[in-house]
């Protein structure tokens, strides 16, 4: 009976929507019962979905088989028709489904998922999960959602708080986090590997070390995904000894644990914030030993920390060597020319990647616009900024426009920097306006510093801190040493401090910090 409508789909046609039973989507469905992919009696369908054995239903019912293909609106809506129709819909597993596939079709619009979850009765644990996983975004809403599940007197279970802890990423967010690793106590999660991670992830984004490391040295059992989970917090936040001290302890601790692709990931991420050229050797040789190497994640990875720890000639013969190259490839090698002064070089590579017709991501253009700004090379910038939304596809940023203000302002064309900072379609924030300052400061163009620092001052507090600095340095070296007597006392009156500045150095082995008194 190919290309014909059986009985049962001409009764679902005839319930649907004008906007949705079209003459695309019927022959969509009666081409699918056609076929036998949902036809009542194809029983000996040698396919099975992973999920279909947790529901005997979809033996009775292989129509229900066409979930698997739903990947538009507008099939998934006939769906949903005929479940109703049949009194499919009533089935938790059935209608908890359906709301999993509409969350992902309708994204970032969740009103058509919100529809489904409230015809739902009751909604189980896992489209409560569902829903809470959809609204990650929005902090107070899936607080609001749990809140409500509580209340409802559906018990949450090892998802349920990895998903909520997962939204709480601001300074705010923190007590309301804490409230729910109290919960967890309550529920009897305490010694659950999978919600104790969560919480680990949750301190360590939230920036409270002291409670992360409490949690995970209380962990009864830990997994490759907690100490991964660890090492991945820590070298986000920037404490990079750290993530590799972890690392080296889950190896002294468990050597049965085998690192993943995600593990080496994660400590070489913290290996390249380092700049250790010694760490990155030694990562190279753990990776060729463990046959990590040709992973092209953790080769990505290799390519990077060679680069920010200064050896370019390694990072470029790690990239020549590689037989496949995604965009991370090329990025990180155009970006690892350009922070080591072979500016030329990145375009170059730029050129050649786009002869593979590899489209370029909004990071790429960074690194491009970056190696252009250090090498001079300012009308090719412009150029290639131009082109981006039209030829390149890429929609420009504040941090792209910011490039092109530092590539104008490092070639001394300080009037047509600020000129393009005023008509940025986005307010400039203080690292762009930081960097014309800094330029003016070099070109000595005085005038213009002192418009800058007014508008620095009225986005901060003070024209304190860097700005500060750098105008006063200005306003010595032109001899006006009642400006500097002024802006000195203004800074001694602040109240805060803006943080010192670091640096570091690798001797012998060992990488030293230094922080001024």
């Amino acid at each position: 009976m190919h290309g014909g409508c059986y009985p049962i789909e001409r009764r679902l046609l005839r319930v649907l929507p004008r906007a949705v039973a079209n003459h695309r989507s019927q022959s969509h469905f009666c081409s699918a019962a056609g076929d036998g992919s949902i036809d009542d009696d194809d029983d000996g369908d040698d396919y099975h979905p992973p999920w279909m054995s947790a529901n005997h239903l979809f033996h009775r019912h292989p129509r229900l088989l066409f979930l698997e293909h739903c990947h538009s609106r507008s099939s998934l809506d006939l769906f949903l028709a005929y479940t109703i129709v049949a009194g499919l819909f009533r089935n938790a597993f059935v209608s908890s489904r359906i709301l999993r596939c509409c969350v992902v079709l309708s994204a970032p619009d969740l009103s058509p998922a919100f529809s489904i979850f409230s015809q739902m009765n009751p909604p189980n644990i896992f489209s409560w999960n569902t829903m809470i996983k959809a609204l990650s975004a929005n902090s107070s809403e899936v607080l609001s959602l749990f809140v409500e599940m509580r209340q409802r007197g559906v018990p949450p279970d090892k998802y349920t708080i990895p998903f909520v802890l997962k939204s709480f990423t601001s300074i705010s967010d923190f007590i309301s986090g804490r409230s729910v690793h109290a919960s967890s106590f309550v529920l009897g999660f305490e010694s659950n590997p999978f919600v104790q991670t969560g919480l680990v992830t949750f301190y360590l984004n939230s920036r409270s070390m002291e409670d992360a490391r409490q949690v995970f040295d209380e962990m009864p059992c830990r997994d490759l995904i907690s100490w991964t989970a660890v090492i991945s917090g820590l070298a986000s936040q920037g404490l990079s000894e750290q993530a590799l001290a972890v690392f080296c302890n889950m190896r002294i601790d468990d050597s049965s644990l085998v690192p993943n692709t995600a593990t080496m990931v994660s400590a070489m991420a913290a290996c390249s914030s380092l700049g250790s050229l010694n760490h990155t050797k030694a990562f190279h040789a753990f990776l060729e030993k463990s046959g990590f190497q040709t992973h092209i994640f953790t080769r990505n990875s290799l390519i990077d920390a060679y680069a920010k720890s200064g050896s370019i000639a390694h990072a470029g013969e790690l990239f020549a060597e590689m037989h496949e190259r995604d965009l991370h490839s090329w990025t990180a090698m155009i970006s690892g020319l350009a922070m080591n002064g072979l500016g030329s070089d990145a375009i170059r590579l730029f050129s050649e990647m786009r002869k593979t017709r590899m489209t370029p991501d909004s990071t790429t253009m960074v690194a491009v616009l970056s190696a252009c700004s250090h090498a001079g090379m300012v009308n090719e910038g412009l150029e290639i900024f131009r082109s981006m939304e039209g030829e390149l596809g890429v929609r420009p940023e504040l941090k792209h426009y910011g490039c092109v203000v530092d590539l104008l302002a490092r070639s001394g064309r300080l009037p047509q920097a600020y000129e393009f900072l005023c008509s940025m379609p986005m307010e400039p924030n203080l690292e762009v306006l930081g960097a014309l300052l800094n330029a003016c400061s070099v070109h000595g163009d005085l005038e213009l510093g002192e418009l800058l620092s007014r508008r620095i001052d009225s986005a901060v507090r003070g024209a304190g801190g860097g700005a500060g600095v750098v105008l006063s340095n200005m306003y010595a070296y032109s001899g006006q040493w009642r400006e500097v007597i002024s802006i000195r006392k203004e800074r001694k009156e602040e109240e805060g401090r803006k943080p010192p500045g670091r640096s570091w150095i690798e001797v012998r082995d060992a990488v030293h910090e230094f922080v001024p008194l």
